[in-house]
């Protein structure tokens, strides 16, 4: 596939980029600088991060998933972006050091499944409520921030986007929902959370 001039190869056992992703994409392009640093969450098949890396000075893309990891770093390679570093990486268990901007699209959708036993559900599976990957990365992103550092994150109107606002607010994050969209059985929004 191919988005705004980035070729991407879709790989099998990872999240093909959809809707949400470009979202996130369109969002991002307004809010990435020249010469930032970005951590691209649950990179999948690396198109945000390679997007990003034709301004920021470096981008970590990091995925819970092998096969992603893989995917994003050939797709990194085949489209000659030298400053994406492509890891393997449980939410912040495997990144050092304080980014200007954290993209994330998480596994959002509410499911009943107990532990997803596939990588490509664990893509979008949130758990019984949505927010079992949502609720951790608030926790945990604002030790990942510089002063002033941002956050762009998909949420779906399934998975309590009123929660999300308040944990942010809690964490000493100014949020806002920056974008949105409709479709058949959900909302979708792109927050963007600005640490104070």
């Amino acid at each position: 596939m191919e988005y705004r001039g980035i070729r991407i190869t879709t790989c099998e056992r990872v999240y093909r980029p959809c809707d949400d992703t470009f979202m996130l994409a369109e969002a991002m392009l307004k809010e990435v600088r020249q010469g930032e640093h970005v951590l691209d969450m649950g990179t999948g098949t690396g198109l945000l991060a390679i997007l990003a890396a034709r301004h920021a000075e470096r981008v970590l893309a990091v995925d819970v998933s092998d096969f992603a990891v893989a995917c994003a770093r050939s797709n990194a390679a085949a489209n000659r972006a030298v400053n994406v570093d492509v890891r393997k990486s449980d939410l912040f268990a495997n990144v050092e050091g304080k980014f200007d901007l954290i993209l994330f699209n998480p596994p959002y959708l509410p499911s009943e499944e107990l532990e997803p036993e596939d990588e490509l559900t664990r893509a979008w599976d949130g758990g019984s409520d949505g927010r079992r990957v949502i609720d951790r990365f608030i926790r945990e992103c604002w030790g990942h921030l510089r002063e002033g550092g941002r956050v762009l994150m998909v949420q779906s109107s399934l998975s309590n986007l009123d929660r999300t606002l308040e944990m942010f607010l809690k964490q000493g994050f100014k949020v806002s929902v920056i974008a949105e969209k409709g479709f058949f059985f959900e909302r979708l929004y792109v927050v963007k959370a600005v640490l104070e």
